[in-house]
């Protein structure tokens, strides 16, 4: 199902391009090649670890076309986060470019239990900082998602997107490749390390005209941009990962003028797209999700599932066609987060009025403090209102007398910590201000282009 519809609507753009430094394939060519990869699958579940995204990408249809599990991996998240994910799954089989050409090995990582109703895909999430979550996606899944994006998101065969980021997370996958293949767009892989300076190179080079990425990635791009003509060429930005501050939004939009902007919001969970702001309405709410898609339903609960009045905060939850399968083997935590029939995001959002969602940052980065919750991003936003701030973090210390501290790490044109301290005095109510300061130089960020936050 999901196989056939994606082949039917790239061979209606046969001559369309997918490239990647001095490789470049038609669609026709990719077809042919996911094909004939797809005939030398005979395991249930196949691995994805390929240097190049391109590769990847081939991969990924040839699972498709197979009617294979497919397991995405990326070397940017390094071998402990590979080896955990072979540890919870344990693919029979992979599809590799370990030695420059793409070819499938077995993996001989134990045995790969497989569920019920076969998944299309299973997408790991954090990996990095603890046990993997096997995020169990289907055909239906995919497709719904797919289906949805497409009827707001303006993609077109006269488009070329970049990818920057790997087809490991979700809403690169399903959000901008498939999307762009159904759309009949030209495809730009970058595989490189995180470098905003060589994806400004690539989208001069090649005039690009799409892109997606984080706030922090389309604000760092913004600090090497000499000359206005290197992104002129961007039509459609697609903002995302993030929770993205009124002042962070402005300046993306005098960075990228020319261009219309999404603001989008999803998880892998959720295949992944679950809202969006229309283009129209970036320059007056940048900061909220105003439209959920067309099938799926959302709303802003308390801890037992009720639905908060507007203005208070609460966890998002999402129900449609588009909620994950379950957790791979691991029933316990499917059914807490499927409970009553709805995603728990694990999001706190605040609700408008008119319905508007603004998320407001992770249940699981609460800090708590003299009984109060307290979300780090509502404190980074504020901070990122002052021109001076570039990028900040907050988060929670616990002190030797049990009492939890609020520490920032923060990069902008500061000399010393007191003039951090006293922005914060004149930005913050006293129970949000930081205790402890940290002047960073550089923040470590991950393959997609989002601060880590560990």
């Amino acid at each position: 199902m999901l196989w056939e519809k994606i082949k039917e609507k790239m061979m209606k753009n046969p001559g369309k391009k997918i490239w990647e430094n001095g490789v470049c394939l038609t669609y026709e060519e990719v077809l042919v090649l996911a094909e004939s990869f797809a005939k030398k699958l005979r395991a249930p579940c196949c691995a994805v670890l390929c240097r190049s995204e391109l590769s990847a990408a081939i991969a990924l249809l040839a699972c498709f076309a197979a009617d294979v599990t497919a397991v995405p991996m990326s070397y940017r998240y390094g071998e402990e986060n590979l080896r955990k994910i072979l540890e919870l799954v344990h693919p029979p089989c992979m599809l590799t470019d370990r030695d420059g050409t793409l070819a499938v090995t077995d993996t001989d990582t134990g045995e790969y239990a497989a569920p019920e109703e076969a998944p299309a895909l299973i997408m790991c999430t954090s990996g990095t900082t603890g046990t993997p979550k096997g995020v169990m996606l289907s055909q239906q899944n995919i497709l719904s998602n797919l289906r949805d994006v497409l009827s707001y998101f303006s993609l077109c065969g006269q488009d070329r997107i970049l990818i920057a980021r790997p087809l490991y997370h979700c809403a690169v996958l399903n959000g901008e490749f498939l999307a762009a293949l159904c759309s009949g767009a030209d495809i730009c892989f970058y595989s490189g390390e995180f470098n905003p300076l060589f994806l400004l190179q690539r989208i001069q080079k090649y005039q690009i005209t799409v892109m997606g990425g984080t706030p922090t990635l389309f604000q760092l791009m913004g600090y090497y941009i000499k000359n206005k003509e290197t992104v002129a060429s961007l039509k459609k930005l697609v903002v995302s990962g993030e929770c993205l501050s009124q002042s962070v939004a402005q300046r993306i939009r005098e960075i990228y003028s020319g261009a219309q902007i999404y603001h989008v919001y999803g998880l892998t969970e959720a295949s992944p797209r679950v809202a969006f702001l229309a283009p129209e309405l970036f320059d007056e709410i940048p900061h909220k999700i105003s439209t959920p898609l067309s099938s799926v339903k959302i709303r802003v609960a308390d801890a037992n599932g009720h639905e908060v009045p507007a203005g208070e905060h609460g966890e998002l939850l999402v129900k449609g066609p588009n909620v994950m399968q379950g957790y791979y083997k691991n029933e316990a935590l499917t059914q807490k987060v499927l409970a009553g029939g709805w995603l728990h995001t694990g999001d706190i959002a605040v609700k408008d009025e008119q319905g508007r969602i603004e998320i407001c940052g992770r249940k699981d980065d609460m800090i708590i403090r003299a009984g109060v919750n307290i979300y780090p991003a509502e404190i980074e936003r504020a901070l990122l209102e002052d021109p001076r701030t570039e990028q900040v973090l907050a988060y929670g210390v616990a002190g030797r007398d049990r009492i939890t501290r609020i520490a920032v790490k923060i990069k902008g044109r500061f000399s010393q910590e007191e003039e951090v301290h006293e922005m914060c005095r004149e930005r913050l109510p006293e129970y949000l201000r930081p205790g402890l300061v940290e002047l960073v130089k550089e923040f470590e960020h991950s393959g997609s282009g989002k601060l880590v936050r560990k």
